[in-house]
């Protein structure tokens, strides 16, 4: 069996983080949606928001995991 290569730390930690930011923003989407359903008059204001910055922060992290990805690729391609 031929070893398999070793990610690098920093593509690991970026898609952890992308991943977590993203669910977090669609839990949160689906907890505002729920609450309005059953017609919950007081929903907390970060609930409401999380999304707002959660995805564009969330598709930053895919595009700087692109980045690093194909910079490191390109150098493995160099040696």
């Amino acid at each position: 069996m031929a070893p398999t290569p070793k990610r690098p730390q920093l593509e690991t930690t970026l898609a952890y983080m992308a991943v977590g930011v993203i669910l977090s923003s669609i839990l949160a989407i689906l907890t505002t949606l729920v609450l309005a359903l059953f017609e919950v008059d007081q929903i907390t204001p970060i609930i409401v928001q999380l999304p707002l910055v959660g995805l564009p922060i969330g598709f930053m992290l895919i595009m700087a995991l692109l980045v690093v990805t194909v910079i490191r690729r390109s150098r493995e391609n160099r040696s």
